[in-house]
């Protein structure tokens, strides 16, 4: 069976397009199982060592998390080891499970 192609406005374009990115609505995620939520959604969010107005990850994390704090993150990667630094096409961090790395 052929996919029908169904008309949509351009707002609710843009609202899915935000809804998808973990963007709206706003702050719906939370705590450590929200970050686990969203990196579970996207796979791996980039990692970047430089920190200007802030890490990328912890940016990325802020703007959909509502209560994100760095320490969460930090948590999840280093004390729970539930999120890996690692390589994917660049430096991201993913779930660690999915990694294939040994993190003992």
């Amino acid at each position: 069976m052929a996919a029908v192609a169904q008309a949509i406005s351009k707002s609710q374009a843009r609202r899915f397009l935000l809804a998808h990115q973990g963007l709206w609505p706003p702050h719906a995620l939370a705590g450590k199982e929200g970050v686990l939520q969203f990196i579970r959604h996207v796979g791996c969010i980039q990692f970047d060592p430089l920190n200007i107005v802030g890490h990328n990850p912890e940016l990325v994390l802020q703007a959909r998390v509502g209560d994100f704090r760095p320490a969460l993150l930090q948590e999840l990667l280093y004390d729970e080891r539930q999120l890996v630094d690692g390589w994917d096409k660049m430096a991201s961090t993913g779930q660690a499970h999915l990694s294939g790395q040994d993190l003992e």
